[in-house]
């Protein structure tokens, strides 16, 4: 029992006496924050990877849209004159209604997963460059931490690095 206190008393000045020294340690630390939808909204890169989806996907939206009109003036006319149309030709528009709602939902979401996995490349593109600035910045400025603003709390002004790295991120002209 004794030797059980003598432990837990010298343990407790060892835990006592490095308390001070991770104090002094955390102060040294250099922290950065970022906000990444601020640079990622302010990238030109992504303004640039936008405008190239926009055309990459222009023709097949078009297709879509145009079918989309064409299916809905045959569901117009089929209610139009459906009371005047033989039961042939009322069949026959009925059978290419629904042909075409299950083609234009099938383009429709051929074109949304395509788009999107287009979109994540994209994306991954820029978080890429994203990263690399971010990682010069720290060595270049000798940070311990650069953090996303997301997941904390709350974070002074003066630790904010956002606009070193959209500074950082566009091309240099």
């Amino acid at each position: 029992m004794k030797n059980l206190r003598k432990s837990l008393l010298a343990l407790s000045f060892v835990v006592a006496s490095a308390l001070p020294l991770q104090s002094f340690a955390a102060d040294a630390l250099k922290i950065g924050v970022i906000d990444m939808r601020t640079i990622v909204n302010s990238a030109p890169q992504a303004k640039e990877a936008m405008e190239k989806l926009k055309k990459e996907f222009k023709t097949r939206e078009e297709k879509i849209i145009t079918a989309e009109k064409t299916l809905k003036e045959k569901a117009e006319k089929l209610q139009r004159n459906s009371a005047v149309m033989s039961e042939a030709e009322k069949s026959k528009l009925e059978k290419d209604v629904v042909a075409g709602q299950r083609e234009l939902q099938h383009m429709q979401s051929e074109f949304r997963e395509d788009a999107a996995m287009r979109q994540q490349e994209e994306m991954k593109k820029i978080m890429d460059r994203i990263n690399v600035v971010v990682d010069d910045l720290a060595k270049k400025e000798k940070y311990d931490l650069i953090i996303h603003k997301e997941v904390v709390p709350y974070a002074a002004k003066t630790v904010d690095v956002t606009d070193k790295v959209v500074k950082a991120i566009a091309p240099q002209a």
